[in-house]
């Protein structure tokens, strides 16, 4: 793709799109207007376990201190809120080369992302030995001194349960409540507080674990969402975690709108921010028409309240094979482009999943975590309906990107530009500052 470091330069200016029939206001990405209050409805009371505070913490509570006071009641209105907007690489961390990987995140960055999401598997993080892996951090000490260097921020998501699995060592998945389990994820936060420095936005626990929880029986269910609690609390009294840095666990936009489980909502009550992931797909995993997406992020705006809303993942799908299409794709992004200039303060952080469409490999790897492939890489649905699911599902998860892979080179990223990405590249002029 011919100039794309350079194309950052050709674009300045507000988004097209207003996203006028959900009620927003309409100001240029640029604007410094104010935000105007909305009602919003309060989430649901704590789980019981909630009301436990972490044991034995060592690290100092009061270290790190309360959400950004931007965010406060008392805030001064008339400041221009940031919006750290970014565009997540797709980058092959397994039999992919270094400097490809190198490439991507130097693609995006030139681009103008001032945002990028990292969630790794807690299995991925540990060695052999059930310790923090020296080269997997190794790497990301890498990758986060590059954005360091160009003042991202960062989102680090360690990922104790992906989705519908549970991503646990095998050797520590025998009780949510044992001691080496309890050891292993706090010398995990302690690697994540020694490897990243301001950069490090945001710290989050598990990817969409609303699915997990929702599939657990309920004695795991309560197990398991006492130890990620455990783990938030750890994390957020501990005394090397950076002033900025806030804390919270991930859920999905689908989960939250529907109505999280006690054990959930516990978890999100003590996080310091909402981290949330939205792919605009129904349950059958077909596209919702932009309308309906737009609405959705309108109804997490009211019902999180006054919770900051982190987009570790916000993505669209391309695939007419999920009743969407390449101009439908611009188009959501466009409306969500205004509506982030117009909610500053509700959303500080959007990571849009991604600059390349995943290949076949990457898109059946996600459908696994959503639980439509058995471990074993088989189809785990018996019968047609749910084979048809498991079919949109990755059209859907192919088709994310705002570049396309040529069919005659599925291995060469970043081969075709879609109509979204040069609404991407006049979305990251605008928000370049504040």
């Amino acid at each position: 793709m011919a100039g794309l470091r350079g194309q950052k330069l050709l674009v300045r200016g507000s988004v097209l799109a207003l996203a006028g029939a959900l009620g927003f206001a309409a100001p240029s990405a640029c604007s410094n207007s104010s935000d105007t209050p909305i009602a919003r409805r309060s989430v649901r009371e704590a789980g019981p376990f909630e009301a436990s505070p972490e044991p034995e913490s060592e690290a100092s509570a009061g270290a790190a201190g309360s959400s950004d006071a931007s965010f406060e009641a008392g805030a001064d209105q008339d400041v221009v809120a940031p919006v750290r907007l970014g565009i997540a690489p797709v980058v092959e961390r397994d039999g992919g080369a270094g400097s490809d990987s190198t490439l991507a995140e130097l693609t995006v960055l030139s681009a103008g992302s001032r945002a990028r999401s990292f969630s790794m598997r807690f299995d991925q993080l540990l060695d052999a030995s059930g310790n923090p892996s020296d080269s997997v951090f190794a790497d990301l000490a890498q990758t986060a001194a590059l954005y360091r260097a160009h003042g991202a921020a960062l989102l680090f998501s360690i990922a104790i349960v992906d989705r519908a699995e549970d991503a646990r060592p095998a050797a520590l998945r025998a009780s949510w409540s044992s001691m080496q389990l309890r050891s292993a994820i706090r010398a995990l936060i302690d690697r994540v507080y020694v490897t990243f420095g301001e950069e490090l936005a945001y710290l989050s626990f598990g990817t969409d674990v609303d699915r997990f929880l929702s599939l657990a029986s309920p004695s795991e269910r309560l197990s398991a969402a006492a130890f990620m609690h455990q783990a938030l609390g750890y994390a957020k009294a501990h005394a090397q975690r950076p002033p900025s840095t806030r804390v919270g666990v991930t859920f999905s936009a689908l989960g939250v709108i529907a109505g999280l489980a006690p054990e959930a909502n516990a978890l999100l009550l003590g996080s310091d921010v909402a981290i949330i992931t939205d792919y605009a797909l129904d349950a059958s995993f077909q596209a919702k028409s932009v309308t309906d997406a737009l609405a959705d992020l309108a109804m997490l705006d009211s019902t999180l309240k006054d919770l900051p809303i982190v987009l570790q993942e916000l993505a669209y799908p391309s695939s007419t094979l999920v009743q969407s299409s390449p101009e439908q794709q611009q188009q959501f992004y466009e409306h969500v482009f205004a509506l982030l200039a117009a909610r500053r303060q509700r959303f500080p952080f959007v990571d849009i999943y991604a600059l390349t469409d995943d290949d076949a490999t990457g898109a059946l790897r996600r459908a696994q975590t959503f639980g439509l492939i058995a471990d074993g890489g088989s189809d785990a649905a018996a019968d047609g309906a749910a084979s048809d699911e498991l079919s949109s599902a990755t059209a859907a998860f192919s088709s994310l990107g705002l570049t396309a892979r040529e069919p005659s080179a599925p291995n060469v990223p970043n081969a075709t530009e879609k109509p979204a990405w040069l609404s991407a590249l006049r979305a990251l002029s605008s928000f370049e500052s504040p």
